[in-house]
């Protein structure tokens, strides 16, 4: 288990104790585990640990929601293989049930690395970090280092965009590339850090499926395709009432998908 809150961290660098040995080689398994159990006794490391594992689960079930909804908005557009399979809603729930089972059944296919080796499952949990970092790097440096017709909101940083873009963008690079290091500097073949080899596949899969010949996405793609329709209940409405609907309660909006 690792954790990325510097609070939780300092906490627990405290309370380790000076025999760092005996906690990384714990029967336990877990080095977070026992120093809760050396720190709090075996009663209140459970109960501890069980909102831990609790907790975990919210998280889980919170990212295969959202991925799900990615991978629905994906599919919409065409962008992935099966794209007319994903994009389907079920008629009894109304939600993408097809792409729920497939962000789940590969989950399940990335976590068997586990059981491979350490390493391994720890390159994909480190990537999932700095793969978020490429998806805010690319489009901040889009919107500053090619020509576009973005159009500010209502909120922005004015004249400060470029300088908080600029420092984010080199936090993240430099962040990146500190992950990309083995956890020592004396390593081996099997204690190898595997992130960059499994970024730079994924990367290199992503590029050549968008620019692979005839079937790519840059012969087709044009962009996100709009299914947000506006929806005006009721018959026999005329022009100001529905002027007065849409300043009373707005627009509202659905979207049109296959029914399964």
């Amino acid at each position: 288990m690792t954790c990325s809150n510097p609070g939780v961290n300092l906490s627990l660098a405290f309370c380790m104790g000076t025999d760092v040995g005996s906690v990384l080689s714990s029967p336990v398994g877990q080095p977070m585990a026992q120093i809760l159990y050396n720190s709090l006794g075996q009663r209140k490391a459970l109960a501890l640990w069980c909102l831990i594992i609790s907790t975990e689960y919210m998280v889980a079930s919170n990212c295969l929601l959202v991925g799900s909804r990615q991978t629905f908005a994906f599919a919409r557009d065409g962008a992935l293989p099966f794209s007319r399979y994903l994009y389907r809603i079920n008629r009894y729930t109304k939600t993408p049930v097809n792409t729920v089972w497939f962000d789940s059944i590969c989950g399940l296919a990335i976590g068997l690395l586990s059981f491979v080796s350490t390493e391994a499952i720890n390159a994909v949990f480190t990537t999932a970090v700095t793969a978020s970092y490429v998806a805010y790097i690319t489009p901040i440096t889009t919107r500053f280092a090619f020509k576009n017709n973005f159009k500010p909101g209502p909120f922005h940083l004015g004249k400060l965009s470029f300088p908080v873009a600029a420092i984010a963008v080199v936090w993240m690079v430099f962040m990146i590339i500190v992950f990309f290091f083995p956890a020592s500097p004396q390593t081996t073949t099997q204690q190898m850090n595997y992130t960059v080899v499994i970024l730079g596949g994924v990367m290199f899969l992503a590029v050549s499926w968008y620019y692979c010949p005839v079937y790519g996405g840059v012969h087709w793609f044009t962009g996100p395709i709009s299914n947000l329709t506006p929806a005006i209940r009721g018959e026999n409405r005329d022009e100001d009432s529905m002027s007065e609907k849409k300043e009373q309660h707005g627009t509202d909006l659905f979207v049109s998908a296959v029914d399964v």
